[in-house]
């Protein structure tokens, strides 16, 4: 049997009482989040963009999340995949750098909204697309990043297609034909970090509506290779093509049940790649340990994985004067000097005004990094370490052992409800703000989600 037939078995076989309540809380915290990440970011522009593109003359039975008005299945699953990523406020799979949630919830919600299911059956849905997919991210030791490639997107079909596939209850035989026509549909160029351009923010969204069109194919008898993962032609033999970074199938499989990846998805405290995170942490601890302003600061060092340094570091210029507020998410220069200067990072962080700031900008030029050897030998750790030089000759150092949000050192509930409100307090009434949270916090015992989902959509600002 290959991986991704045992993978398939393994699925439809998922009952809810196989599900420890540790991975149910986390799945379900996850959810809360996310909801509130892509509410957050309905009005963006680029998600008006992608929604007029898609809507023009169409119409579906399916719901997008916190609009009125339905669609076809495909764009719903495309437009929530843009929202749940545009802002770079989504969670991450640490180990793998898969941002697992985004695609899993934004395939998955539509079809468990349209059809009435409960919470239990999202959390499953969604539970089934983050375990698979992270799974699939530790298969091949080799760090995409470095290859070009960006994991969300190449995964986050497979992890959509699986969570659809829990959603709408497939047989296992046509699951597999669904993952191996996703073989085909897996891609994700990294070159919009370069230039900050909109595609990078599409990843999800097109991974979401793949794996949807995948499944309908399925459905209708298409098939697709079970050997996708492990036959001779496998995704990782063609997209690794590295005869040292030899990939091991069987971790998809291996202890899948009692070994839970998901509860090693790290919800974000800041709008940014994650592992800048822990950078912005200790500054922020030496800032206001010591009361500084960003005038007092001389120079600002980060100590980096070598592994991290082209996608956050350099080009240097490119990091110091970042293009868009997405090229600046990615920056850990602008990222660490933003915050500092403004005293914050939340969904407002890196408006373009922000980037035009001379303060930020001043600041930012400042901040240097150090390859640490001794960083990223522990995958599944996320921290990081900050020296300050100030004007005055003194030296500050703190280090944040491990990312707040990460299974080490996790978010709080009272967190998740902070973050929340802060991502919905201007978007939907004060008591519809509560009604959600209460609703998703409980979402577990949730008889029918439909009510809910449709109440949080509201005319878009």
């Amino acid at each position: 049997m290959n991986v991704s037939e045992q993978a398939a078995c393994w699925l439809t076989g998922l009952r809810w009482e196989d599900i420890p309540a540790d991975v149910v809380e986390s799945v379900k915290l996850q959810i809360f989040d996310l909801v509130g990440v892509m509410l957050a970011s309905r009005a963006d522009p680029l998600v008006r963009k992608v929604r007029a593109g898609l809507l023009s003359g169409k119409s579906g039975g399916y719901a997008i999340l916190g609009h009125t008005g339905n669609t076809s299945l495909a764009s719903a699953a495309m437009v929530n995949g843009v929202m749940s990523c545009v802002l770079e406020f989504d969670d991450t799979h640490v180990a793998s750098s898969i941002h697992a949630t985004s695609a899993s919830l934004s395939a998955a919600l539509p079809v468990c909204q349209q059809s009435g299911a409960s919470g239990k059956d999202l959390i499953t849905a969604v539970l089934a697309g983050n375990e698979l997919s992270s799974r699939l991210g530790l298969v091949s030791p080799a760090r995409l990043y470095s290859l070009g490639i960006h994991p969300t997107g190449v995964f986050g079909v497979f992890g959509a297609a699986y969570a659809l596939a829990k959603a709408r209850r497939l047989k296992p035989e046509v699951l597999v034909n669904a993952i191996g026509i996703c073989g085909s549909m897996s891609a994700a160029l990294m070159a919009s970090w370069e230039d900050g351009t909109d595609a990078k923010s599409l990843h999800v969204g097109l991974a979401a509506s793949d794996a949807v069109k995948a499944v309908a194919l399925a459905e209708q008898g298409v098939s697709g290779p079970a050997g996708v993962f492990d036959g001779r032609y496998n995704w990782y033999r063609a997209h690794v093509q590295d005869p040292a970074a030899k990939s091991r199938p069987e971790v998809l499989v291996d202890q899948l049940g009692s070994e839970w990846e998901t509860l090693n998805i790290a919800s974000k405290a800041y709008p940014s790649a994650f592992p800048i995170h822990p950078y912005i942490d200790a500054a922020f601890h030496l800032q206001r340990e010591h009361r500084l302003a960003p005038g007092d600061i001389e120079e600002i060092t980060c100590h980096i994985t070598e592994a991290r340094v082209a996608t956050l570091c350099e080009p240097v210029a490119e990091k110091l004067r970042p293009l868009t507020a997405w090229h600046a998410r990615v920056s850990l220069q602008h990222s660490i000097a933003e915050a500092l200067v403004t005293g914050r990072s939340d969904k407002n962080a890196y408006a373009p005004e922000h980037l035009a700031n001379p303060a930020i900008n001043t600041l930012a030029a400042k901040v240097k990094y150090a390859v640490d050897p001794q960083e990223g030998a522990d995958k599944s750790r996320s921290g990081g370490r900050v020296d300050m030089r100030l004007r005055d000759g003194r030296a500050l150092t703190h280090t944040v052992e491990h990312m707040r949000g990460t299974r080490r050192n996790p978010l709080q509930r009272e967190d998740f409800i902070a973050k929340f409100r802060s991502n919905t307090g201007d978007v939907l009434p004060a008591a519809l703000v509560d009604e959600a949270i209460g609703g998703l916090l409980d979402l577990d015992h949730m008889a029918d989600i439909a009510p809910l989902f449709a109440r949080l959509a509201t005319p878009v600002a």
